[in-house]
C-alpha cells in the first residue's frame, strides 16, 4: 500500500483520479477495519488503521485542488437546484449534509458534465449512493462526487445511443407541437322538397 501511494504521488498530473482511487480505498479500508474489530482480530485492526492514516495523508493532497477546479464549473442555480430536487430522492438522510458542504459545487458539476454525456442524473445519483453506505464518509459530497464521475465515464451511453435518444425526444417535441385537427363531421344534406304534381 506504501508503495502504491508513492507511485500515485509520483504523477501530480492525475490528482483527480488519485482522489477518485484513494476516496475508494479509505471506505474500503474502513470496511475492513470494521470487519475485523466485530471478529476481534486486533493485528487486522491495527493495521487496517495504519492504512487508513496514510490514505487520508494521501487524498487531504491529492483532493482538493480537482475539487476547486470542479466547483469552478458549477451549472447555473435552477440547473443546481434540480439537481438537489435528485439528491433529496436519492440519499434523503445526507441531502441535506451534502447540500452545506463545500463540495456540493464539484458534485453539481459532475453531474452537469454527466447529463451533458447522455446520463440521467436522478439515475446516476441513486447508483452512486446504491455503491456503498455512506455512514463512515468524512465527506458525503465528496464520495458521491467521486462515485458520479466514475460512473459517468464508465458507463456513458454510445454516440449512436445518443444521437437515438435526441432524435426521440425531438420527434415527441414535434408531435406535441402539432395541433389536432378536430374532426368535423359532413353537413347534413336535406333533400329538395317535392313539387306538387298537377291535376289533371
Amino acid at each position: 500500500m506504501r508503495g502504491a501511494l508513492r507511485t500515485i504521488g509520483s504523477h501530480p498530473a492525475d490528482d483527480s483520479l488519485v482522489a477518485m482511487l484513494v476516496d475508494a480505498a479509505i471506505l474500503a479500508v474502513i470496511a475492513v477495519r470494521r470487519r475485523s474489530a466485530l471478529e476481534q482480530h486486533d493485528q487486522q485492526v491495527a493495521a487496517a488503521q495504519q492504512t487508513l492514516h496514510h490514505l487520508q495523508a494521501a487524498y487531504g493532497q491529492a483532493a482538493p485542488v480537482p475539487l476547486s477546479r470542479l466547483a469552478e464549473r458549477k451549472p447555473p442555480a435552477d440547473v443546481t437546484r434540480r439537481y438537489a430536487e435528485h439528491l433529496r430522492k436519492a440519499v434523503p438522510a445526507y441531502a441535506e449534509q451534502v447540500l452545506d458542504e463545500a463540495a456540493w459545487d464539484a458534485l453539481a458539476a459532475v453531474l452537469a458534465d454527466a447529463e451533458r454525456a447522455g446520463h440521467d442524473p436522478a439515475t446516476l445519483l441513486q447508483q452512486a449512493a446504491g455503491q456503498r453506505p455512506l455512514d463512515d464518509a468524512r465527506s458525503p459530497a465528496e464520495v458521491l462526487t467521486w462515485r458520479i464521475q466514475r460512473l459517468g465515464e464508465r458507463h456513458a451511453p454510445s454516440p449512436r445511443a445518443r444521437a437515438r435518444a435526441a432524435q426521440a425526444g425531438s420527434t415527441t417535441a414535434r408531435a406535441r407541437s402539432i395541433p389536432k385537427v378536430a374532426e368535423q363531421t359532413p353537413p347534413a344534406v336535406t333533400p329538395p322538397p317535392s313539387r306538387p304534381h298537377p291535376s289533371r
